[in-house]
């Protein structure tokens, strides 16, 4: 194919950048004999849809290749101002250049172009947006721990980005700036009312919530899975817990527990007093040591009024499901449902307890309602007494090394 043309002056000029031709070339080759997956296309897209942006004029040079990867993290603070070289603060600013007042519908329209598209929605764009922000950490991300059956983060993240990943109301189209402050005064200033400080901590969190797999697309499989009490989309999720303190400090604490160069892991998160103070570990009633974060209790703290109606539903559910079940998989899903149902007593007798209501009403209701509820716990833990297990129950024993040598090795 012959794409060069000759001006008047019988000087020879490009008819295509020499970027746009491999593109067209390796577009052909996937388009012939190994289709492109949405995630390879839209990777594409993005690439093509910063270069338009720059030859426009609304990115910089320098702003694309923070954008595009080009910039290594040690090297983010040549651009801008943040606390520290991380994946997270490039995601944070790559959303800023993308979506923050104009820039979102200029970007939208830059990719409708390419496309020959009339429309982008938002959960394209977002999952666009996905296929840029986690560029640093594909390859970790793409692992499965060994015997692991669930898919690699990354994909459980694309999928999030699928559904509207961090672009909560407040993000695209909308005026903001990010806050470049140490993680905890970014807290600070989000508790504090912040709007921007509070938006920064929706993305960081809500990236790293993502890409460890914690919060993932709306699915209908996962209430009967039991992994979530309601059905919510990422971004419904992150704006309920932006709504409260809570949730800023589980945001927080994912965005500090967050590992770059790891496949998807487990941490712990804080157990927090009405009053904002972590309760510390101890042996007595009135403290908790901190709980594993898992989604059920992501999508408890979000909202927990939802949580409470959907752990109800899912009750009746169970109920009828446990009808055709085996006795050993009645008795495993009766476990789920206490484990379940004393997490969501303790937390609502904790709250109850320290709550700063002043008699009357008590924050525990009558003295009948109070009653009632005591015998019922007390019910409860008479039967969990009787029903102790023996603790050597399942434990096979087995011979030292010294006895019954392997006679394969006796003569070693």
């Amino acid at each position: 194919m012959n794409t060069r043309t000759f001006t008047s002056a019988g000087m020879q000029t490009s008819g295509a950048s020499f970027v746009s031709m491999v593109e067209n070339l390796v577009a052909g080759e996937h388009l012939e004999k190994n289709p492109w997956t949405p995630d390879a296309m839209w990777h594409n897209i993005a690439n093509q849809t910063i270069e338009a942006l720059v030859t426009r004029g609304e990115l910089r040079r320098q702003e694309a290749d923070v954008i595009l990867g080009v910039t290594r993290l040690e090297d983010l603070r040549t651009v801008f101002d943040c606390p520290a070289p991380s994946p997270i603060w490039r995601c944070i600013y790559t959303t800023f250049r993308l979506t923050a007042g104009s820039a979102f519908g200029e970007t939208k329209a830059e990719i409708r172009n390419i496309m020959a598209r009339r429309a982008v929605t938002t959960k394209q764009f977002s999952f666009m947006l996905g296929v840029l922000v986690d560029r640093d950490v594909r390859r970790p991300k793409a692992r499965k721990e060994p015997g692991a059956r669930r898919p690699s983060s990354l994909q459980r993240a694309r999928n999030a980005f699928g559904d509207g990943g961090f672009l909560v109301e407040d993000v695209p189209g909308r005026p903001w700036f990010p806050r470049y402050e140490p993680l905890p005064e970014l807290l600070d200033l989000a508790l504090a009312g912040d709007r921007n400080a509070r938006i920064t901590l929706i993305i960081g969190g809500g990236f790293a919530l993502m890409m460890d797999g914690y919060l993932t697309r709306d699915r209908e499989s996962k209430l009967f899975e039991g992994s979530a009490p309601f059905r919510g989309s990422p971004p419904a999720i992150l704006a309920d817990l932006a709504g409260h303190e809570y949730g800023l400090r589980l945001l927080a604490s994912a965005w500090q527990h967050w590992e770059a160069a790891a496949p998807a892991h487990e941490y712990d998160i804080p157990v927090i007093n009405p009053d904002g103070s972590l309760v510390i570990a101890g042996n007595t009633r009135e403290t908790r040591v901190p709980e594993r974060l898992t989604e059920y209790r992501l999508y408890e703290i979000a909202n927990p009024a939802k949580a409470m109606a959907g752990f109800l539903k899912q009750q009746e559910a169970r109920k009828a499901r446990n009808q055709a079940v085996t006795p050993e998989e009645r008795d495993r899903d009766n476990r789920e449902r206490l484990t379940q149902a004393l997490d969501i007593a303790k937390d609502a007798a904790t709250a109850l307890q320290e709550s700063a209501v002043s008699p009357p009403p008590h924050p525990f209701g009558t003295h009948e309602e109070w009653e009632r509820t005591r015998n019922t716990a007390h019910h409860l833990y008479e039967i969990l007494v009787k029903a102790e297990p023996d603790p050597d129950e399942g434990f096979i024993s087995s011979a030292s090394p010294e006895e019954g040598e392997d006679p394969e090795y006796e003569d070693a």
